[in-house]
């Protein structure tokens, strides 16, 4: 594909991302100074008009970088650079349509509020895990007002970085909580540095890979528009598995490992070292370190039988490092475990795409007891999750180690008492490395679809209406209107 044929779609996606860009000052989840600029100055603009002409950039938006996206896809022997035969410069465009995002609020969520606060706390001495968000702080107003009475629910690190933000942008509120979207940036460049060579350790195609998370409409509104640390996440957690297999890459021989070697020992160490510091981000990485493990001992695919005695050596070796690291980024300042204390929020507080939480939104509506509501809820949930998980090792952890990896994470981000659009990107990226089919690519569309949708309809309409209709133009599209944006061609 030469420029004249992918410039078009390069173009149409910046379009669409600075549709996108737009929603974030005609919805809520800004605070009073920028607020009161556009109320004094264009008041129609957090006015009705103002609001529905933001939705109707953020779905128009939203379809623009679906559609380039998909127009975008390799074939499968493309390159993942632009060389002289004219191939897609997936990096760089996806970076380029992340630059509207840059200056503007948290796209679709009040997170960044929340991260801004909690830094905030830290900047002035005190525990994020004893004071509430809602402290008086030049962010406390804009935190979304469910989490204002709760204490933090993450890691230290996550604290610390979020704190250091704080102090770099000297606590402004604007800037602030603008500035929580370098986590998740730094989070991407990561994933866009080893999403090749991690493709060509497991014998994939790195030109799909590539356009797969690069140029991923969802993955780049979500953590990048959203400002979500749930990307630094994703992206230490790519580059754990790729230091894993570094060891059998660089003998020469793909998806192949040599688990005897010193060098498969050193690479076991860092990969799994990199998931204590994707941990101490946000605790889903706990639930990859296994995977981790398999990796650097199997390799992509594995035939024959299952090495128990040296997976059992490895898996506690790669504990102990992890939970090192982990821990050695939990001690600066006592804040260690504070996050499981009982003043920490739960997302299943509010409204969300998990039909688990409809029903319980419902029954606490007909004034049901809230203790035996969230008792149920997280019942039904733990017993969901734990069936999918015992699928899932069954079938693809003495085989494939990725897919094991991507299950785990789609099984936890899906099945628990809160889904919001992007706990989806935990695993969904992982799938890029799992040499998808057809079908499979064709279904990751229909998901992304339903998403975007849904994503920018729920800061209208409650997920209980928007969800179906979402899910009834992602099956359409599935069922007819691929064809007019063109079949995959994963092979």
């Amino acid at each position: 594909m030469t420029a004249r044929h992918w410039l078009p779609w390069t173009v149409l996606g910046f379009v669409g991302a600075c549709l996108v860009a737009v929603t974030a000052f005609g919805v809520g989840y800004l605070e009073d100074g920028p607020r009161g600029v556009l109320e004094r100055n264009a008041p129609w603009v957090r006015g009705s008009v103002g609001r529905y002409v933001a939705r109707i950039c953020g779905l128009l938006g939203s379809i623009a970088l679906f559609v380039a996206w998909w127009r975008l896809r390799p074939s499968g022997g493309a390159a993942d650079h632009v060389p002289a035969s004219g191939g897609i410069p997936f990096r760089r465009i996806g970076l380029l349509w992340t630059l509207p995002f840059w200056p503007v609020p948290a796209l679709m969520t009040a997170d960044a509020y929340a991260y801004a606060a909690q830094g905030w706390l830290l900047h002035q001495g005190l525990d994020p895990y004893v004071f509430a968000m809602g402290f008086p702080s030049p962010f406390a107003e804009s935190v979304y007002p469910t989490w204002r009475p709760t204490t933090a629910v993450y890691p230290p690190l996550a604290l610390h970085l979020q704190h250091l933000i704080v102090d770099l942008f000297g606590a402004h509120p604007y800037w602030a909580p603008v500035g929580m979207r370098l986590l998740p940036l730094a989070g991407f460049v990561l994933m866009l540095a080893v999403a090749g060579p991690l493709a060509r350790q497991a014998g994939a195609s790195q030109a799909s890979a590539l356009w797969f998370i690069a140029l991923n409409p969802l993955l780049l509104i979500q953590f990048i528009g959203g400002a979500h640390n749930d990307g630094l996440m994703v992206g230490l957690i790519m580059v754990a598995f790729w230091l894993a297999g570094l060891a059998f890459s660089r003998a020469g021989r793909p998806h192949d490992p040599r688990p005897g070697t010193w060098q498969s020992w050193v690479a076991l160490v860092l990969g799994c070292a990199m998931i204590g510091v994707a941990a101490a981000v946000k605790q889903p990485a706990v639930l990859v370190g296994a995977g981790v493990v398999l990796w650097n001992l199997l390799g992509e695919a594995h035939r024959g039988r299952f090495p128990w005695a040296r997976f059992g050596v490895r898996a506690v070796v790669g504990g102990v490092v992890g939970a090192a690291v982990f821990l050695a980024l939990s001690a600066p300042r006592g804040l260690w475990f504070g996050w499981l204390g009982d003043g920490a929020g739960s997302p299943s507080l509010v409204i969300n795409h998990s039909p688990l939480s409809w029903f319980a939104q419902w029954a606490l509506a007909l004034d049901a007891p809230q203790g035996v509501v969230n008792t149920i809820l997280t019942g039904v949930s733990a017993l969901l999750t734990l069936a999918a998980f015992l699928w899932i090792i069954r079938r693809f952890a003495a085989r494939r180690p990725m897919r094991f990896t991507a299950g785990i994470l789609l099984a936890f981000g899906l099945l628990g008492t809160a889904i919001q659009p992007w706990y989806v990107l935990w695993g969904g990226p992982f799938l890029a490395f799992c040499h998808p089919t057809r079908k499979v690519v064709k279904l990751v569309g229909a998901v992304v679809l339903l998403l975007l949708i849904s994503g920018v309809l729920q800061e209208y309409i409650s997920p209980v209406i928007t969800v179906p209709i979402s899910a009834g133009i992602a099956y359409a599209w599935w069922r007819w209107g691929a064809r007019l944006t063109g079949a995959a061609q994963h092979s």
